[in-house]
């Protein structure tokens, strides 16, 4: 077992992907002017405006990022889904062919564990196609909040949206 793994025995499991991320970008020495950690100060705006953008809060007030993929707003453009039989990378990679952006631009990660990164798509991609096992549902949100990719680990799949 990995050293890192050993210390988190202690903490909470919300801590656990957050350690193993930074683990990755660690290993992978990604540089962290294209992937980091969002201020935690400004973590809360970013979620609540992903939530009020796409999840249908007169029903479902509360802002609540685990399963929040069950209550996104009917009105929303579901462009394509991806399953993780095609293999967890391929399926990371079909972000760029499906989700229509500007890849030059950086985007969020919002984790349901509360977490939110920053940082352009293929170091993005990069830190999840390293991650194993201990992430559920994940964001990849436009700073427009007008597009996103919503990952539901119940489902296996990868699925594109826009207003």
């Amino acid at each position: 077992m990995e050293l890192w793994r050993e210390r988190l025995k202690d903490k909470p499991a919300r801590y656990w992907i957050r350690t193993e991320i930074e683990e990755i970008v660690k290993e992978k020495s990604i540089d962290r002017k294209r992937f980091y950690e969002y201020p935690k100060t400004k973590y809360q705006k970013v979620i609540n405006r992903f939530y009020y953008a796409f999840v249908d809060s007169k029903k479902h007030p509360g802002v609540e990022l685990s399963y929040c993929w069950l209550h996104f707003r009917e009105e929303l453009n579901k462009i394509d889904c991806v399953h993780e039989a095609v293999g967890w990378k391929c399926m990371l990679e079909k972000i760029k062919e499906r989700l229509p952006y500007d890849w030059n631009k950086k985007l969020y990660l919002i984790l349901s564990d509360g977490w939110v990164y920053e940082g352009y798509i293929d170091s993005i991609i990069d830190v999840l196609g390293e991650v194993d096992g201990l992430l559920d549902d994940f964001y990849i949100v436009t700073p427009q909040f007008d597009k996103f990719a919503a990952y539901c680990d119940d489902g296996g799949c990868l699925v594109f949206y826009e207003k």
